[in-house]
Parts: structure tokens; C-alpha cells; sequence
């Protein structure tokens, strides 16, 4: 990915926080007259004054959002492919405008079809990390170090580089030389982890030395820890970290905390876009029927994955399944601007478990997975042996985590490493009678291997020398 200097904040900006700049403007100037020009790209010192950094701040965020998934053309769908391809849904219909595109239907995410999603992604992280560049250069020496923005700025990129670890399969991480990048090469995945621990420790330490100790500004460090905890789990399954870095963190989190990405109604391409592709304003293009996240709400009634009944069919005839399919849409994301969870409270209770099953704590681990279903008033969840007790662990994540683009993320380190275990793998199609089956018919390895996460894309590998 070439990319110089701060090119391209000023355009993303423009699109997404530059509105914010001309507001008090537009209020004198429609009080006279009622002609309004439209200044066009909002220029690239502009971004340097101080009325201007909270929309560089709010740019980040939403390069993020749009990471996970927005309705823009040019957005990223990393909640929602990663989703179709780890069977925390399937398809209902369409392959074109918001539907499933076939080759990720059946399991791939090859580079043609994520060339998107991995320019996307990296728009996330290139933004966030742009700013704290920007806000080093233009704030005084005395400002930058406890700026609240400049934390902001930090946690984003620290989410940023989390999306890209948990879910591409390999990095590539342009050269910093002063302000100037050039691109980078191919490395591992695990990369982007690191650089995402980086982010939040210093995004921890900027909103710590601020001094302040109000409800946003305690939010945010919580954030960071949290987010901290979840990247270094990741290293730490990777045998790049201590679990005890991960549970110090988590430990500092309280169980109802999380932290949100918002998304917006007043435009099309601010939608959340999993949700706007299964609202029936026309699209059913995904459905919870056959998953295993059907069979376990019509049991449990667990409000983590609840979906909606409906008496329609999926908006097109989806070829694996020989037709139409009942169109049962998930409720987790109920609105154009329902946002998506980054981190919260449970997730690290989950992380708590699982450092103890890996010291061969049992016990500690089933408490600290029933804190959350005690909460919700379900049944704790029960085991004999570490096998099972792994089992439940990588399910209890599976539903915690559901839909929040964790999951492929999750497999991945899991397969990878060899780590104990048989989580909710694969599709339970529904026979006539809408009986689930109690074996799955295809599986993350069966009957071909699917994808444990996206790869680069072609657009990187056709433009970028240095990636083959």
C-alpha cells in the first residue's frame, strides 16, 4: 500500500468530520443568505488547528466502523464475511447488493474477494495511526503526552491493528521514515497484534496522565485495558506473551463494562451494513436458520444470540440448501445504527477462564464462565475432563463473542495451535420438519477446508512491489 505523509486523512476527513468544521459557519452565514457553497475537500492544514482535531478523532472512528462494516461501496465486511464463513450465519439469498458473495458461501476468502476488506482495514489502522502522527507534530510539547484526543486516537489504532490480526493472515506494515511511508513487506499476522499492544499502552498512558477521573475518561482507559488484555491473549496463544499480561489486565475491567463503535442513520453508507443486509427494506440475505446459534436459542432463550422467527423466506434461492430457506434473522443488531462491541467486562472474565485452563485451573475456569450466565439467569455450564472443559470455554466465547468479528480470529489460534477442544463447528441444516440434525453436514474442514482468515489482497499484491 503506497502511502505518503498524511495524504489521505484530508479526503477521509473531508467525508467524515469535515461537516463538523463548517457548522458554526454555515449557522451565520444561513441567517443572511440563503446560498451555500460547497468549499469542496477540506484542505490539509485545516486538520493542524485545534477546532479540527476532534473530527480528525471521529474520522478514526469511523474508518474503523467502516472496517467492520458499513453500507459504503468501498467499505469492509469483516464482521459480515467472517461471520458467513465461520457459520455464526448462513446464507438467505442474494449474492449481489448486500447478499453473500458464492465463493465466500462456500468457505473462501481469497484476495479478489477481500481486496476490500484488506484496504479497508488498513485505511482503519493508516487513520488512527496518521492522527497521533498529526497530533505529534501540531500540539505542544506539553499537550500531546495527556491529550484525551491523542488517547483516543491511540485506542482506535490499537482496535484497528486487533481487526487486522484476529482476522487477515498476514501483515504488511509500511516503513515509517519521519513522516513519510513506504511500503512494507510481508510478515506474520502477529504483527498487527503487537503494534495493536503498543497502541493500547499508550493510549492507556496518555488518558492516565491526563489526570482526569471522569465516567468518558475512566471509559476509556478501561477500553484499553480491555482491548490490551484481548491482543495479548491472542500473543500469548501464540506463545508470544505471558497469559498473566492478559489476566492482570482483564483483571482491572468490571464485568459490565464495554466498549462500543457507533454507526449512523443519516446516511446509507453509515449503516451498519449486517444489519441493513437482513432489515427486509428489501434484503433477507442471511438467516440463523441451520447454524448452531439456532438450535442453542430455541433451547436456552440466551439473549446473546437471540434471532427473530419470521414466516418469510431468505430473498433468493440459495443453491447449497436446494431453495429458499426460512428467513430467521439475528436480533443481536436491531438498527441502521446499532453499533458493534469492541470490548467488554465478560469477554475478560472469558480470558480469566481461559489462563486458568491452560494452568490446568478447572475450577477457576468454570467460575469465572458462570459469572456471566448467572447474570442472565441460564444453567452454568458443566464438565468432567479438560477436553470438555475446553469445549466449553471456545463455545461460551463463541456465543459471548458472537457477531462481533472476533470468531475466525478465535478458530484460527485455536486450530493453529493445537489447543484442546470440539467448539460449535459447522452447519446443522434443518430437515423437514425444522429438527435440527445433531451432526453438521459441513464443517471449518469438511468436505473442503475453509478459511480461518481473509487474505491480502490483490489490489496490495498488484501494487505494492515488495508483496508478491
Amino acid at each position: 500500500m503506497r502511502i505518503h505523509h498524511d495524504s489521505a486523512i484530508p479526503r477521509r476527513i473531508a467525508r467524515w468530520g469535515g461537516s463538523l468544521l463548517a457548522v458554526g459557519a454555515l449557522a451565520l452565514a444561513a441567517a443572511c443568505d440563503t446560498n451555500v457553497t460547497n468549499p469542496g475537500l477540506v484542505p490539509d492544514d485545516a486538520l493542524n488547528k485545534p477546532e479540527a482535531w476532534p473530527a480528525v478523532v471521529i474520522g478514526a472512528r469511523r474508518a474503523l466502523a467502516d472496517a467492520l462494516g458499513s453500507a459504503s461501496g468501498t467499505g469492509g465486511q469483516a464482521l459480515y464475511w467472517g461471520a458467513a464463513v465461520s457459520f455464526e450465519i448462513n446464507p438467505a439469498g442474494s449474492t449481489g447488493s448486500f447478499g453473500i458473495p458464492p465463493d465466500v458461501q462456500g468457505g473462501s476468502l481469497g484476495d479478489q474477494t477481500t481486496s476490500a476488506d484488506w484496504a479497508s482495514s488498513n485505511q482503519a489502522r493508516y487513520v488512527a495511526e496518521a492522527a497521533v502522527r498529526r497530533f505529534k507534530r501540531v500540539m505542544p510539547d506539553t499537550l500531546f503526552p495527556k491529550s484525551l484526543l491523542v488517547a483516543q486516537a491511540y485506542l482506535y489504532a490499537g482496535y484497528a491493528n486487533r481487526l487486522l490480526g484476529e482476522n487477515f493472515c498476514q501483515s504488511v506494515i509500511p516503513v515509517e521514515s519521519g513522516d513519510t511511508l513506504t511500503p512494507g513487506y510481508l510478515g506474520s499476522h502477529t504483527l498487527y497484534f503487537l503494534r495493536a499492544d503498543t497502541a493500547f499502552t499508550n493510549a492507556l498512558a496518555v488518558a492516565t496522565a491526563s489526570g482526569k477521573t471522569d465516567t468518558a475518561t475512566t471509559n476509556l482507559i478501561r477500553a484499553a485495558l480491555a482491548g490490551r488484555a484481548s491482543v495479548r491473549a491472542d500473543l500469548a496463544t501464540y506463545g508470544q506473551a505471558t497469559w498473566a499480561s492478559a489476566t492482570t489486565d482483564a483483571g482491572l475491567v468490571p464485568d459490565t463494562v464495554k466498549f462500543l463503535v457507533p454507526y449512523s442513520s443519516q446516511n446509507t453508507d453509515q449503516y451498519n451494513y449486517l444489519y441493513w443486509a437482513r432489515a427486509a427494506t428489501p434484503y433477507r440475505a442471511h438467516t440463523e436458520w441451520g447454524t448452531f446459534y439456532e438450535g442453542y436459542y430455541r433451547t436456552t432463550k440466551d439473549p446473546r444470540v437471540k434471532w427473530d422467527s419470521t414466516g418469510l423466506k431468505g430473498d433468493a434461492a440459495v443453491a447449497r440448501f436446494g431453495g429458499l430457506v426460512p428467513f430467521w434473522p439475528e436480533a443481536k443488531y436491531s438498527a441502521t445504527t446499532a453499533p458493534v462491541r469492541m470490548s467488554s467486562g465478560y469477554e475478560m472474565r472469558l480470558i480469566e477462564a481461559e489462563a486458568a485452563l491452560v494452568a490446568g485451573d478447572t475450577a477457576t475456569a468454570r467460575a469465572k464462565m458462570n459469572l456471566r450466565r448467572t447474570a442472565l439467569a441460564l444453567p452454568g455450564v458443566t464438565f468432567t475432563n479438560p477436553t470438555e472443559a475446553w469445549t466449553a470455554l471456545e463455545t461460551e466465547r463463541g456465543i459471548e463473542l458472537w457477531l462481533e468479528a472476533r470468531r475466525l480470529g478465535d478458530l484460527r489460534r485455536w486450530i493453529v495451535n493445537g489447543v484442546p477442544g470440539n467448539p460449535p463447528d459447522g452447519l446443522y441444516r434443518a430437515n423437514t420438519t425444522d429438527v435440527l440434525h445433531t451432526t453438521p453436514v459441513e464443517t471449518m474442514t469438511t468436505p473442503v477446508a475453509r478459511s480461518l482468515c481473509f487474505a491480502v489482497g490483490k489490489n496490495e499484491r498488484e501494487t505494492n512491489p515488495n508483496v508478491p
